[in-house]
């Protein structure tokens, strides 16, 4: 009896562990965004009605930048603007994307003509996907609009700036400015020692 019993416990103890290791891997390797771990892939529609496929800007650009958006949001409007600004204002020399992705639910076909139309109103020409079923919002834990996430050219995790913050805003763009080797058109060019990292900029 006693020999049944230890095996009985064995098994309990067993079947415990089991449970507690497949939790811990639904919960501890979730798809919560980290710096310097790599983002999950997705596929998404563009507004053009083509396939995008983020695994096909791996190593094509020095900084690839997920834009999570919506043209009915206050914040999303600005700023995606004052980026836009920015690289209007700027020599950039490094190769960089941004991709907006719209977040806007349930879109019908005249939805998107109204979102293209907006957003050309706006004169932003960035590429814009579709996540009208927030797979990748959910997929990518997004809680506020605009989130802003910078990814390298092995698509790792860089910097991560949700909401629309006014200091967030300047760390971003002399972060921008950093990586990319940018100076503001008319501006000499800076020495070499001149830079930022982890967010702190020395001139």
């Amino acid at each position: 009896m006693k020999y049944i019993r230890d095996i009985k416990k064995g098994w309990l103890i067993f079947t415990i562990i089991t449970l507690f290791f497949l939790f811990f891997c639904s919960t501890g390797f979730s798809s919560t965004l980290k710096k310097g771990f790599p983002v999950p892939s997705f596929s998404l529609s563009t507004i053009n009605d083509e396939i995008f496929n983020l695994t096909d800007y791996k190593e094509k650009q020095k900084l690839l930048i997920l834009y999570f958006c919506n043209n009915e949001n206050e914040d999303s409007i600005c700023g995606i603007e004052e980026l836009a600004k920015y690289f209007e204002e700027h020599i950039v020399k490094e190769k960089y994307q941004i991709i907006m992705i719209n977040t806007r639910k349930d879109l019908k076909e005249e939805d998107i003509i109204l979102i293209k139309e907006f957003w050309t109103n706006k004169k932003i020409s960035f590429s814009i996907l579709l996540d009208s079923q927030n797979e990748v919002s959910n997929l990518y834990n997004i809680e506020v609009l605009p989130t802003t996430i910078f990814l390298d050219q092995n698509l790792i995790v860089k910097r991560i700036y949700p909401g629309l913050i006014s200091k967030q805003q300047t760390l971003m763009f002399q972060y921008i400015s950093y990586l990319l080797n940018a100076k503001k058109k008319g501006e000499p060019e800076k020495k070499d020692d001149e830079g930022c990292e982890d967010d702190v900029c020395h001139h």
